[in-house]
This record gives structure tokens, C-alpha cells and sequence, in this order.
């Protein structure tokens, strides 16, 4: 993760064509790119939202089922998906039927009630993970 890292940074520099005296943190912002970890949520949301309404591809879609509970909750109609019991491994959290559930429920529930008819649901998803990992940025270096 950490070459993944560097390597963005130094992309992000040449891009910008920016001195080395400006933060690499500074030069993505300003780029509007998200940091690697969460262009990895970003895509994993993306390829579930495309799995749930358009079961393509298929072979992804039948590895995720919504979440239907016991009984008549108000998290009912929250387009949950159920995450699989019984994961022990380290390895076995990072398959896509564990992390994509996951990474689903944790986005704001007017993300995940986005249907097939429209069509910004990267943009949607993009604007609300970047004011997220650069808030934290900003605290970071207050503390600091």
C-alpha cells in the first residue's frame, strides 16, 4: 500500500507540476484524487451498486445478498446487504462477498437507495468520500 502511496504522490506532482516544498496531501486535493485507500472503497462501491442493479457482472452479483431481517425493522428498507457469518481469516475479509458488504453499508443511506435510473452515483459516492478522508487530513494537522 505504501509504494501505492508514493507513487500517486509523485504522479500527483508531475501533474501539477508542482515544487517539492507543497504537501503531496495538498496537490490531490487540488486534484480532487482520493487517497489509495479510499479509491479502493470508491471502486468496491462502484462495482457492488453495478452488481445489485444491473447484475453485471454476474459472476459478482450472485456473491451478494440484501440484508432481510427476522422481522419488520426500520432498518428494512435501508438497502443493507448481508454480510456473511462464520469469516475467520484475515484473507478470507479481503473477498469481495465480505468487503463489499462492508464497504455498502457503511456508505450514507442516500448513496445506497440511488437506483438504476440515475446516473451519478460515481459522482455521489466520489463527493462524499473526498470531504471525508480530507476532514480528517485537516485534524490531523491540527493536532499536530
Amino acid at each position: 500500500m505504501i509504494g501505492y502511496k508514493r507513487a500517486q504522490n509523485v504522479l500527483a506532482r508531475v501533474v501539477a507540476q508542482a515544487p517539492s516544498t507543497i504537501s503531496p496531501a495538498d496537490i490531490r486535493r487540488d486534484l480532487h484524487w482520493l487517497p489509495i485507500n479510499h479509491c479502493i472503497s470508491y471502486k468496491l462501491s462502484l462495482l457492488t451498486w453495478k452488481a445489485l442493479y444491473t447484475a453485471e457482472p454476474s459472476y459478482l452479483s450472485k456473491l451478494i445478498s440484501p440484508y432481510v431481517p427476522a422481522r419488520t425493522l426500520r432498518s428494512s428498507n435501508t438497502y443493507l446487504l448481508s454480510i456473511p457469518t462464520g469469516v475467520t481469516s484475515h484473507f478470507s475479509l479481503r473477498s469481495f462477498s465480505v468487503s463489499a458488504p462492508s464497504t455498502w453499508n457503511s456508505l450514507p443511506q442516500h448513496i445506497r437507495s440511488i437506483d438504476r435510473q440515475t446516473l451519478n452515483v460515481q459522482a455521489s459516492t466520489k463527493v462524499t468520500l473526498l470531504p471525508v478522508c480530507f476532514y480528517c487530513l485537516v485534524t490531523l494537522r491540527q493536532r499536530l
